[in-house]
């Protein structure tokens, strides 16, 4: 609908006059421009499109300018889990944790998997399921599952910006499938709702639209290392959010994996390692410098003054 011949705006931008084919000639229509995050006030509305899905709407395009945020000292380092929605840190360049937080929206996730035990159970029922069995609890599992990633990245966006971080860090999940639990059993049900792709799609549009920047980083190690560089942790089996370092300390899981996720950043960013797998940079000899992965305490090593910098 090209602008000016098919489609008029007023000056406030709240009504749209639409050029119609009736049946006998084209005339003009008016329809009202629905006030949501008033997105149409910030850009360059562009040439809308005439969507047409069981109810009949107008797509309005709107170009965004926003101004580059400017390069601070603090990263937001987001960790999406199971158990924990999200996790995020505030990581500094010399491994200082100025902030940090835990996401997750316990009441519309159990509102969720609700239904999805309601499918179970209905199921387990019936011999044969038809085509498009459950499709009503399943469409409002989805919707539930859309509000909850809207909400989410909207609140860690929110703290990022609070907290003077222009940048957030994310695991690379990109491509990745659950192997976890039984073919139609609960975990593998709630593996298949994960919300790891949703978040980061909504975390990088927000981010866009305020000027900031979301990266990536290698995925592999984040959890299984210690932050403090003692080495491998060992993961709870009842209770697997928590993690038992070397030394004997317990800690959060989803936390350790968050601090290592920014000093992964910092590290790519300060050009201590120029691997894309998250691993330090060996010798040139072969008895050089091990190929250990990234952690917050290869961070400190740079600090000649920071409380936790590990001793040669």
């Amino acid at each position: 609908m090209y602008r000016g011949q098919l489609v008029k705006f007023d000056v406030e931008l709240t009504t749209a006059s639409l050029k119609l084919w009736d049946g006998k000639e084209w005339l003009w229509h008016e329809v009202a421009i629905k006030a949501v995050r008033h997105r149409h006030r910030l850009g360059t509305v562009k040439s809308p499109t005439l969507v047409l899905n069981r109810h009949c709407h107008l797509a309005v395009p709107v170009q965004l300018n926003p101004q580059r945020l400017p390069e601070g000292q603090k990263a937001c380092a987001v960790d999406v889990g199971i158990s924990t929605l999200a996790t995020a840190s505030i990581v500094t360049p010399g491994g200082t944790i100025a902030a940090r937080g835990f996401f997750h929206p316990a009441a519309e996730i159990d509102r969720r998997d609700k239904r999805a035990a309601l499918i179970r159970r209905k199921a387990r029922k019936t011999a044969k399921l038809s085509k498009g069995f459950g499709r009503a609890w399943y469409r409002k599992a989805k919707h539930i599952n859309e509000n909850t990633a809207q909400q989410t990245s909207r609140k860690l966006v929110d703290c990022a910006l609070a907290r003077g971080a222009d940048v957030i860090v994310l695991e690379n999940l990109k491509g990745w499938r659950p192997k976890g639990g039984r073919r139609r059993s609960g975990l593998r049900q709630r593996f298949h709702q994960w919300l790891h792709r949703r978040l980061a799609t909504l975390i990088e549009q927000k981010m866009a639209k305020v000027g900031g920047r979301v990266v990536y980083v290698h995925a592999r190690g984040t959890s299984a290392w210690a932050f403090d560089g003692s080495g491998r942790v060992k993961r709870d089996t009842t209770q697997y959010e928590r993690a038992t370092f070397r030394s004997g300390k317990r800690y959060n899981a989803d936390l350790n994996a968050s601090y290592n996720i920014g000093a992964r950043y910092w590290a790519w960013n300060h050009k201590l390692t120029r691997r894309k797998d998250g691993q330090l940079s060996a010798g040139r000899s072969s008895p050089g410098k091990p190929r250990m992965p990234v952690t917050l305490s290869t961070l400190w090593q740079r600090e000649p003054e920071a409380p936790h910098r590990c001793k040669a």
